[in-house]
């Protein structure tokens, strides 16, 4: 069935009044403005459209839309959804428990200005980040351009990512458009064994022989440190394995999909965890089957799944903040 146009603009009339009824802005972003392909419900702040083959999700979803990727109407436009949703990880990681003292930090490289980045404020709380607090650093250096210039960065934040931006590029497959990393607890033992996840389940299949094992060499404190680390990242690793430290994301395509990456492998490193605590001694794992495994990481491990995956935390986030991830 295919929508016409009056059809859709009644359906965003109505998906604004709801917005409205339940305590969210009414406004939607530029890069959600309804066409004739693109259709938005209030029961979504993600976008869906009716055109099946125009979309990643074609054969993994059913019904008469699919889940489509954001398309923007500026360059500005998207600077302004890369903020946002960089400001509202943050909120869903501590949410989750992923949140540590001053630990952690995640970025998303500008769109405008992509030698450039923005990044977290050491010292403020991830559960009231706003996009006004982020602060943009050079690719080049790490140096700090703009933002919130009252508070400092974590020097680990400008020596890592600036390095990891500036060696990785930018391209959907080998680039790298943002880059997460938090203590999380399960992951932070789990990079203690020295290995990477076993394929003991559906999840981990997604990180399948895209784990890089970094040896560590203490704090993080200059750009020498994190080109190291960044030289041992390749084009098709999803995350980095910080030994007796903690996990490395990147995101290839969004910020949803580095912290989405992050979430998931900490999950699995909690499923593993616990397996290998109740593994007796004349017992062993049944592993998945290579051809099995390979291609469930085709349709789990993709960047645009990534970025899909995070859909439903991005939702109760921004339900709970009211938008004040925004500001």
């Amino acid at each position: 069935m295919q929508l016409s146009p009056s059809s859709l603009q009644n359906a965003f009339r109505a998906a604004v009044a709801f917005r409205g009824s339940i305590g969210l802005p009414r406004t939607f972003p530029t890069y959600l403005l309804p066409s004739t392909r693109l259709i938005h419900t209030a029961r979504s702040n993600f976008p869906y459209t009716t055109d099946i083959s125009d979309t990643p999700f074609a054969t993994l979803q059913h019904g008469r839309t699919r889940s489509a990727l954001p398309r923007f109407s500026s360059l500005e436009a998207e600077r302004v959804y890369r903020k946002e949703h960089l400001a509202i990880a943050f909120r869903i990681l501590h949410r989750y428990g992923l949140a540590e003292g001053l630990a952690g930090h995640c970025s998303v490289r500008d769109s405008i200005e992509p030698d450039t980045f923005w990044v977290n404020p050491q010292g403020k709380s991830f559960a009231r980040m706003r996009q006004s607090n982020l602060i943009q650093c050079r690719v080049e250096d790490g140096d700090i351009m703009n933002g919130d210039l009252h508070l400092p960065v974590s020097a680990a934040a400008t020596s890592i990512h600036s390095q990891m931006y500036k060696a990785a590029g930018r391209g959907k497959d080998d680039g790298v458009e943002s880059v997460v990393h938090v203590h999380s607890p399960y992951t932070k033992a789990f990079s203690s064994l020295n290995r990477t996840l076993d394929m003991i389940s559906q999840d981990a299949c997604a990180f399948y022989e895209q784990q890089a094992l970094v040896p560590f060499a203490g704090g993080v404190l200059d750009n020498q440190e994190g080109a190291r680390i960044a030289s041992l990242i390749g084009p098709h690793h999803k995350v980095a394995i910080l030994q007796n430290h903690g996990l490395l994301s990147v995101g290839r395509l969004s910020i949803d999909e580095a912290v989405w990456w992050q979430m998931g492998f900490e999950m699995c490193a909690k499923a593993q965890i616990l397996a290998d605590s109740a593994l007796r001694v004349d017992e062993k794992f049944i592993f998945a089957e290579e051809n099995n495994i390979l291609a469930t990481r085709e349709e789990l491990g993709k960047p645009e799944f990534g970025w899909f995956s995070l859909a439903p935390y991005v939702e109760e986030e921004e339900w709970r903040s009211k938008g004040e991830h925004k500001l």
